[in-house]
């Protein structure tokens, strides 16, 4: 039922425009301004150079035709906060991990800063991209029905984007890669492999949401507690990396004409993992904040 409304409302959108999805591809398109012909010069005291930055932000998003339009998220644990997930889904922060606050998250400073309104942030925490894909009532399962119709706005309204950041829990418990390039058939059921759990989610998610941009993010690095850094990166039990599923992820999404948000090189290090997460895995508030820049600058691109 779900599908089928914002299937409607997205249709209606041609007609009359009212949701606007989709227009931001356009806008940047005619647009030549560079973050550096957006910004400021000149402004010597710290208030001033705070203001003039804002400024370009301001300037970038504007010509970017990002400000006032409107994104949703399918993700897992990282992307999760206390009553800004669905009902009856997985939430870790802020009650684990370090980051208290929602203005810290990376969904939310790229709310702020681009001026953009959260739809619906459908994000579980310990949710595997595969799964059964049939399923209506069980949040933990990426390409199943129930969350690729929980990403719609109101009264079914169609995103303009939709942020998919998923794959985390697929790389911990070594779920098997698969070959799909993501131009393979999947069968609904039991999906047992990212690459056809993958792109069964995202030819659900371009069916929901026909007008809307997809994003698909790949993973940071991914740390097991050593002795030296004080982390080393985790290797699962296939002796495969964050880079791997990452490496998946971005083939499936270039095959099928779709922006990459390369996260594994945001910032986040192995080496630094320490400092930008609690354990490896949960961002801390720096940690939040390479991957808010890394979305910033594929959305405004």
């Amino acid at each position: 039922m779900r599908r089928k409304i914002c299937a409607v409302v997205c249709a209606m959108a041609i007609a009359v425009a009212i949701w606007g999805c989709g227009r931001g591809a356009d806008t940047r398109e005619n647009s030549g301004m560079t973050e550096a012909d957006a910004q400021g010069s000149g402004v010597e005291s710290a208030e001033g150079q705070e203001s003039d930055s804002m400024a370009g932000v301001d300037a970038l998003t504007d010509a970017a035709g990002l400000a006032g339009t409107s994104f949703s998220i399918l993700g897992d644990s990282i992307s999760t906060f206390q009553g800004y997930n669905p009902v009856g889904y997985s939430v870790y922060f802020p009650e684990y991990g370090e980051v208290a606050h929602v203005e810290d998250t990376w969904w939310q400073r790229v709310a702020d800063d681009l001026e953009l309104t959260l739809y619906a942030n459908g994000s579980s925490a310990g949710a595997t991209v595969a799964g059964d894909s049939t399923e209506t009532d069980n949040p933990q399962c990426g390409c199943n029905e129930l969350r690729t119709n929980d990403l719609s706005g109101p009264e079914g309204a169609c995103p303009d984007r939709v942020v998919i950041f998923m794959g985390a829990n697929d790389m911990l418990q070594a779920v098997p890669l698969g070959t799909n390039d993501g131009t393979g058939l999947v069968e609904e059921g039991e999906v047992k492999t990212f690459s056809d759990a993958y792109t069964l989610m995202l030819d659900k998610v371009q069916a929901n949401y026909p007008l809307a941009e997809i994003y698909c993010c790949t993973l940071p690095p991914m740390g097991d507690y050593g002795t030296d850094t004080p982390y080393v990166e985790f290797v699962n039990s296939r002796q495969l990396t964050s880079g791997d599923y990452g490496e998946v992820i971005a083939q499936i999404a270039g095959n099928r004409g779709l922006p990459v948000i390369e996260l594994y090189h945001c910032g986040i290090t192995v080496e630094n993992l320490h400092e930008m997460t609690t354990d490896g895995v949960h961002p801390t508030t720096p940690g939040m904040a390479c991957i808010a820049e890394a979305v910033k600058e594929a959305l405004c691109k």
